[in-house]
């Protein structure tokens, strides 16, 4: 009987050791669960048994569709995309100036003509610039070329390629993206680039760019030509109604006065006085010499008196015509004043007439010549190699921004959770 009795608490110390040794082990286990564990609670409460809380399993979700739907499926697409879809684009370029020249008009008279100063006539380069990327750049190369053709072919990937509805507008950005244009400030130097989706369409979409720049300018320099000549054509006319008005108010007052020429009059004038006064001279000798043996009261000498009258008479009334005594209504003095006037009027009307049209003329000589022309001193490029998509970078870009966001909504849930807790 002491003997079964001494197995049994054998027995049972022996069972009460073996489960004090489980439950050490099992608390070692959760320990060891516990310091290796993450910080995620889902985990700490799996490893101690618990269930996690509604909310933390719908953040984990979330969590779980943000690596999928941020990370993995943009960087895949993008991935296959620009290594299987996206076609290559080859860029060609450009170089060149708009100059501007002074004729052989001379710099002086081609300002007088136009108003403007010859250095720089108008905003040349700007003028070309603003042309390359408008809407009239993109008609004349659809003239030229087709434009949707080379453009919009069904080859070309969907991202990369013209929509064969895309309207006016959309076709100008569409354009606006495939050009670009540099303008060095200080040389003036224009460095225009053109992609396309072939080396050898790129190099004739800039050939046909600098070809319809060079019409745009020499659009420009028949309408700079054509200003000149309307304004030389204008001068002339205004000189033309001013010499004919001249004329016309000379000849009015030659017919009012009667005399053609102030020199002239004054010619005849003064021979008529020296002859006048010669007849004078003569009869008044004579009427001295016979005043001595004849009688003042005879008849001969009453005779020689009248005509000394006469002749004093006629030099009265030509000095009155020359100098304006005896308060005449008419006088040579007077005349020559208004004559003069009016012939030096006509004189400067001719003479600004003769210039006029001599100018004009010069004009109408050199209207052939180039105010502005395209000087390209580099030809478009024939491309190698393809520069465009730059795969590397977009895909690297792309991977940059989906970590940026994915970061972002992580830490966004993480502040959530650690509120909420």
């Amino acid at each position: 009987m002491a003997h079964d009795t001494g197995k049994r608490s054998d027995t049972v110390e022996l069972t009460a050791i073996q489960h004090s040794r489980d439950v050490a082990a099992k608390l070692s286990v959760t320990a060891r669960k516990l310091r290796f564990s993450t910080s995620k609670r889902s985990q700490l409460f799996k490893a101690v048994g618990l269930r996690p809380r509604p909310l933390e399993q719908l953040i984990g979700r979330i969590t779980l569709a943000s690596v999928v739907l941020i990370l993995l499926i943009p960087n895949i697409i993008s991935i296959f995309y620009f290594t299987c879809i996206a076609v290559d684009q080859y860029q060609s370029e450009t170089r060149f100036t708009v100059r501007s020249s002074t004729p052989a008009l001379g710099k002086d008279q081609l300002t007088k003509v136009t108003g403007l100063p010859s250095a720089q006539i108008v905003q040349d380069t700007q003028i070309v610039t603003n042309f390359i990327t408008s809407k009239d750049m993109v008609t004349a190369l659809q003239s030229k070329l087709d434009f949707h053709k080379l453009y919009g072919n069904p080859d070309i990937d969907p991202l990369a390629r013209l929509k064969q509805d895309a309207t006016a507008e959309k076709v100008v950005d569409y354009w606006e993206d495939m050009v670009s244009i540099k303008t060095d400030a200080t040389s003036g130097i224009v460095t225009v680039k053109v992609r396309a989706f072939s080396a050898a369409d790129a190099q004739k979409v800039l050939q046909a760019v600098v070809a319809a720049s060079e019409i745009v300018v020499n659009d420009v320099n028949n309408r700079i030509w054509r200003d000149v000549i309307a304004t030389a054509q204008a001068n002339l006319e205004n000189a033309k109604d001013q010499l004919q008005k001249s004329r016309e108010q000379l000849q009015a007052a030659r017919n009012q006065t009667g005399i053609l020429s102030v020199a002239g009059a004054s010619t005849i004038l003064t021979s008529l006085i020296t002859t006048v006064q010669t007849d004078k001279i003569n009869l008044q000798q004579r009427y001295d010499t016979l005043l001595g043996n004849v009688s003042p009261t005879a008849p001969q000498m009453r005779v020689l008196k009248r005509e000394i009258e006469s002749k004093q008479k006629q030099l009265d009334e030509l000095n009155s015509q020359v100098a304006g005594q005896k308060n005449s209504e008419q006088n040579l003095a007077d005349v020559s004043v208004d004559m003069s006037q009016r012939e030096l009027e006509q004189s400067l009307a001719e003479q600004q007439f003769a210039a006029s049209m001599k100018t004009l003329e010069q004009v109408q000589f050199v209207s052939k010549q180039q105010l502005l022309y395209l000087d390209t001193f580099l030809a478009p490029s024939l491309p190698d190699e393809a520069k465009y998509p730059k795969r590397g970078l977009w895909i690297g870009g792309v991977l940059a921004v989906t970590l940026l966001i994915w970061g972002i909504v992580v830490g966004l849930l993480a502040a959530l959770r650690n509120r909420l807790a």
